[in-house]
């Protein structure tokens, strides 16, 4: 591929974080996809870091070349997740992103809003070995798209 495109990431916490395994991925991925010259924007949740009170300081713009923008959050268990996807979702949405890339099941649930003011989106599902490593069997479909 040619093109450099202009790239959104939405459904982490924060990078960089170790607060789990996805905020690890879209780290690796984000910043891998910089060094290969493509813009890329993480939209990180506001709020208290999962980790403790002493990880949480001024959010930052920049790591590694990839642009960071805080979205609006509701630092309310259950809510958090939610809340930062619908406002990134809005953002990406309104922006001039090329890509609007998904992480985990519960953010795409705000893939409808890019998708329709026209744009490309991907998604994807952390997790779906858990199953396999749980139940020892292959997921059947369902369980895969309830993941």
């Amino acid at each position: 591929m040619k093109e450099k495109l202009n790239i959104a990431m939405l459904g982490h916490k924060r990078i960089p974080s170790r607060e789990g395994g996805i905020e690890i991925v879209v780290e690796q991925l984000s910043t891998r996809m910089v060094r290969l010259g493509h813009q890329v924007t993480c939209f990180n949740r506001k709020g208290h870091h999962v980790s403790g009170s002493q990880f949480d300081g001024t959010p930052i713009s920049e790591y590694q070349g990839v642009k960071l923008k805080s979205v609006w959050t509701l630092d309310k268990k259950g809510l958090a997740a939610m809340t930062a996807s619908f406002s990134a979702a809005i953002q990406a949405a309104f922006g001039t992103y090329d890509v609007v890339h998904f992480h985990a099941e519960g953010p795409c649930a705000m893939l409808w809003i890019p998708k329709l003011l026209g744009k490309r989106c991907i998604a994807t599902i952390h997790g779906a070995c858990e199953i396999i490593g749980t139940t020892g069997k292959k997921p059947e479909i369902p369980m895969v798209l309830a993941a």
